[in-house]
């Protein structure tokens, strides 16, 4: 079985190199994503490479978690929709069943079950289970050849309905639009019942966004912003990673403009994929919302390494906490949030 390593995947140029040469390679492995996942919530952070001193042929970064709370295990990767082991350049399944088995040894020698958010080829001693859709939709130099493919009746007359009621979308990367989308961030996890990210997590986008890894697109009625948006752009593809709105004012449909305009962008921009985000299996609505605009449905796997496959019933605790935050005002969701939130990675 070729070398297997640890490297530093923030600090290593051996990384950075990995990144730039494989066609997996997503902003959830950047550096600067991995930097932000440390340096909030104290995670220790490395990567787990097959290859010797000339070169990484598989690598997957590796997040420890140490939580009272929550337990103790290594995850690929926090609060990253999807983390898929990255292969070099002229690498395949032997290497990517290496990492495979390498993943497994390290299960056994620190006694801690491993979630990694992707697959690998028959890997020893883990399970798979498809979880989540992923909404993948290409894109088009001509933003029109997109914008064809949206569903007429859900799509385009909702922008259309958004464009009469006088709303406008503005693409931007200052910490006023972070603080914005947070704004509206707050009483939609009120509604869905989860806790609300870290104000200051939030705000840290903004160094993403200084190196081209992100923006955030608003919605304004007038001047009070109604819907809000974070993106993260990376090596083609434009990844929804939160969204945010005012619900007293759905009916205008704000949604409908602040995708529309941010497809459009990514389009004229040459990117080439604007993914979705994950969505859970049983949230057919959300589904519907995200395949009307053209996007291709695929089941979304993660492999656990562990003793026995996760539940996908809801625990008793996270019921709880669901309830508790939808009937409090928005401050307990992000009082929860500010003081849990990393051991939910």
């Amino acid at each position: 079985m070729p070398e297997a390593r640890s490297i530093d995947p923030i600090a290593d140029p051996a990384w950075t190199a990995l990144l730039e040469a494989s066609g997996s390679a997503s902003v959830f492995h950047h550096p600067s994503w991995l930097r932000l996942l440390r340096d909030q919530y104290g995670y220790s952070l490395r990567a787990c490479c097959i290859g010797a001193d000339e070169g990484i042929a598989a690598a997957i970064p590796i997040a420890r978690i140490e939580s009272r709370l929550t337990g103790r295990r290594l995850v690929s990767l926090p609060f990253s929709d999807v983390c898929p082991p990255l292969l070099a350049a002229g690498a395949g399944e032997p290497e990517a069943r290496a990492l495979g088995q390498a993943l497994a040894e390290e299960r056994r020698r620190t006694g801690l079950d491993l979630t990694v958010h992707g697959v690998l080829p028959n890997p020893p001693d883990a399970f798979v289970q498809q979880r989540f859709y992923s909404h993948l939709l290409p894109l088009a130099e001509d933003p029109s050849e997109v914008e064809n493919r949206y569903s007429k009746s859900q799509i385009k007359r909702g922008i259309k309905k958004a464009r009469r009621e006088g709303l406008r979308a503005e693409r931007r990367i200052d910490p006023a639009a972070l603080d914005a989308f947070y704004a509206l961030h707050l009483r939609t996890r009120r509604k869905l019942g989860v806790p609300t990210q870290p104000k200051r997590f939030i705000r840290h986008f903004a160094e993403l966004f200084e190196q081209g890894l992100g923006f955030v697109e608003l919605v304004l009625d007038g001047a009070r912003p109604i819907a809000a948006a974070v993106f993260l752009t990376y090596k083609g593809t434009v990844t929804y990673k939160y969204g945010a709105s005012d619900e007293r004012r759905l009916g205008k449909r704000p949604n409908n403009l602040l995708f529309a305009e941010a497809i459009r962008w990514a389009c004229e921009a040459g990117f080439q994929t604007l993914d979705f985000g994950r969505t859970d299996v049983d949230n057919e609505g959300l589904r519907a919302f995200k395949r009307s605009w053209g996007a291709s449905e695929v089941g979304l796997s993660y492999t656990y390494f562990g003793d026995r496959a996760p539940s996908s019933e809801p625990r008793l605790r996270d019921r709880v906490i669901s309830t508790t935050i939808k009937r409090s005002p928005p401050l307990l969701g992000r009082l929860v949030g500010e003081t849990l939130y990393g051991h939910f990675g």
